[in-house]
């Protein structure tokens, strides 16, 4: 009995830590198996030779919902045990041909069912061997007969859940096994392609031609290099770089002078935890020339966004700052030259700026120095940037003309000369002032014009003073005719004033502007009043308003017939500027220029106004605001009517919301 005690006792354990240990609370949902769930039916096997005890069990165990399977001999047993996996099996253990025992050590032998539940259930009394017989051949209790309903429901449920709990851990111990072999391949397969791509970077590092350093710790104790660093530094590939001192090692300088360790990019880019721009630095090794390099550096950080070290980029520039150098001394020796000489790279950065250039352009050296020329001058350039950029890279060189802006604004034009420095991206450019010399050379051709165009006046002018003559003596026996009532009378004698003003400028173009030897005394108003009387018509087509102020009579010293012409040539251009009407405002008065006193005369008119860019051409010859209507002489002439009276011509146009004004005034001293 005390064997049979403690045997329940441990079936009681087994029980309860079943449902401890393996309750579906102390299981992950999401690593539940997903072909069972957590109350999936198991099957329970029913042994006995007696049909009726099957059924009474088949009656008890319903209520548990698990497949109930009946065998009526241990051969039946057998076959439900190798075709269906049998959670606990319920079993007699007095059967004909096999009894209980025999089948519990036959199932003991297979492997499968070593670890099957079996519960023996008896009808007669056995005895402490007897028990210990079954225990001995895997029973892990017992039930005596008459058979207790709940006692039997409650020890199949308790081995029922333990089948169960233990099938779910198999299922989520495959499930977790195939989960660990999926992601032990994809480690394999990164690691593969990790590998790959450590290779790859270490064969660049190999053939990289610029230096790269790595610091392996925010101290800046582990440096390593690659290839071109390691050459750079006089060191060899593997050793740490980390700033050695001495004989044996290098010194960094900047400036000429030696850096402080806290200083060098790698360090900085630590300490501020940030990108470094490009320092200029020079590496001193031994007895080795000094080496320029160009160096910047970037922080490398870990997963928690702290420094773990930096890397950093070593450009060697040492022959780029040779080649600088040269050009240097080069254009030194054409300081004192008189053409503006400039070093600058294919960006159009100067990094040399001679005093020619201060002369022509008027920016000093350190306002030059690293600005962009094109940017800084307003070059313009014969062809686009690009083709220009093409041709000089293409054949080494170029020569042409550009122009450029001046510090004051005035633009002038240069004989450029450049030059690109073979394997390097520096320029050399020489420019020469032109300005004045084509000046002198549009001038010369301008002459050549007027020389030309004096020689066809003279006989144009010659072949119209014959019938010119004749037309005149014609209008003076005209106006002696007494048919001629008072009004016929006037006109003719207008148009035979007209016609003597056209006589005269025939003879000033013959004689070359020398109406006589000797001036008159003119009254300009009255001049003035003959030319308003001639443009009456236009300005009453025009709906011109006129507005006369006279403050003097006006009295010069003069050739009437070319002033006549100056007013008259001044008020038909302002009468032509307003075709839509408008205001005339012609004013005489009393003036005082630099300490000579004379007579203003001011014609103004409220028509479209001149433009900026056609007022320093204005009184140039042939050129006109008049489309094909003008031939461009009129105020050029004029002018020159003026200034042969010691006078001078001037305009100004004022641009309002309300519409434009346009004054012509004229200084005769008097």
């Amino acid at each position: 009995m005390a064997a049979q005690v403690n045997m329940n006792e441990y079936h009681k354990n087994l029980a309860m830590s079943s449902f401890d240990a393996s309750s579906p609370a102390s299981i992950p949902p999401t690593l539940l198996g997903a072909h069972h769930d957590a109350r999936s039916p198991v099957t329970i096997l029913m042994v006995d030779d007696q049909p009726g005890k099957l059924l009474s069990y088949e009656v008890i165990l319903k209520d548990l919902g698990e497949n109930l399977v009946k065998a009526t001999s241990g051969r039946e047993a057998l076959d439900h045990l190798l075709k269906t996996d049998i959670a606990v099996v319920l079993m007699d253990v007095s059967m004909p041909e096999i009894d209980g025992f025999e089948l519990a050590d036959m199932l003991r032998q297979h492997p499968r069912f070593q670890k099957t539940p079996i519960i023996f259930v008896s009808a007669v009394h056995l005895t402490d061997v007897d028990r210990l017989r079954g225990y001995r051949s895997g029973a892990v209790d017992y039930i005596s007969v008459p058979v207790i309903p709940d006692v039997l429901r409650a020890k199949v449920s308790v081995f029922a859940e333990l089948h169960r709990k233990t099938r779910q851990l198999q299922e989520l111990n495959r499930e977790l096994e195939n989960r660990v072999a999926a992601r032990s391949e994809e480690l394999r397969i990164l690691n593969g392609n990790l590998q790959e791509r450590v290779a790859e970077l270490e064969s660049i590092m190999k053939v990289l031609p610029m230096g790269v350093a790595v610091a392996h710790d925010p101290e800046c104790n582990s440096v390593t290099g690659n290839a071109a660093l390691s050459e750079l530094l006089g060191m060899k590939q593997g050793d740490n770089l980390s700033r050695p001192n001495g004989k044996e090692g290098y010194e960094i300088y900047a400036k000429g002078e030696v850096i402080a360790p806290a200083d060098l990019p790698l360090q900085r880019s630590i300490l501020t935890s940030t990108a470094t721009g490009m320092t200029e630095l020079e590496v001193r090794t031994g007895s080795n020339a000094p080496v320029h390099i160009l160096a910047s550096a970037s922080p490398l950080f870990d997963e928690h966004n702290n420094v773990r070290g930096a890397v950093g980029a070593f450009f060697d520039v040492t022959l780029r700052k040779k080649m600088e150098e040269d050009l240097r001394e080069r254009a030194e020796l054409l300081e004192l030259a008189s053409e503006a000489i400039l070093v600058r790279d294919a960006a159009g950065t100067i990094s040399f700026w001679n005093a020619g250039a201060e002369s022509l352009y008027g920016f000093k050296r350190d306002e030059a120095i690293g600005r962009n020329a094109h940017e800084l001058l307003r070059t313009k350039f014969p062809v686009d940037h690009e083709t220009f950029a093409r041709t000089l890279a293409a054949n080494g060189h170029w020569e042409g003309n550009l122009t450029h802006c001046t510090k004051d604004g005035r633009e002038v034009v240069v004989a450029s000369r450049q030059a690109l420095r073979v394997n390097s991206e520096l320029i050399l450019e020489i420019n020469r002032d032109i300005t004045a010399q084509l000046l002198a050379e549009e001038a010369l051709r301008r002459n050549d014009r007027l020389a030309a165009m004096g020689k066809l006046a003279g006989i144009v002018a010659h072949e119209i003073n014959n019938p010119l003559e004749s037309i005149i003596n014609v209008f003076y026996l005209l106006r002696q005719h007494p048919s001629l009532d008072e009004e016929a009378y006037n006109y003719a004698k207008m148009a035979e004033q007209e016609l003597a003003r056209v006589s005269h400028i025939t003879r000033q173009t013959l004689g070359f502007y020398r109406e006589s030897q000797k001036s008159t005394q003119v009254s300009v108003a009255e001049l003035m009043d003959s030319v308003l009387d001639l443009q009456k018509l236009p300005l009453q087509a025009s709906n011109i308003v006129l507005e006369k102020r006279y403050a003097t009579h006006g009295l010069v010293e003069g050739f009437p017939m070319e002033l006549k012409q100056v007013f008259m040539n001044l008020v038909s251009n302002a009468i032509q500027a307003m075709p839509k009407g408008g205001r005339l405002r012609v004013a005489v008065g009393s003036a005082l220029r630099a300490g000579a006193r004379g007579i203003h005369v001011s014609i103004l008119d409220t028509g479209a106004g001149i433009r900026p860019e056609d007022a320093r051409r204005l009184f140039e010859p042939f050129f006109t605001t008049k489309s094909t209507k003008g031939t461009g002489l009129g105020l050029w002439i004029s002018k020159g009517i003026v200034q042969k009276h010691d006078g001078d011509l001037r305009f100004r146009s004022v641009f309002r919301a309300d519409g434009a004004a346009t004054c012509f005034r004229i200084f005769l001293p008097s």
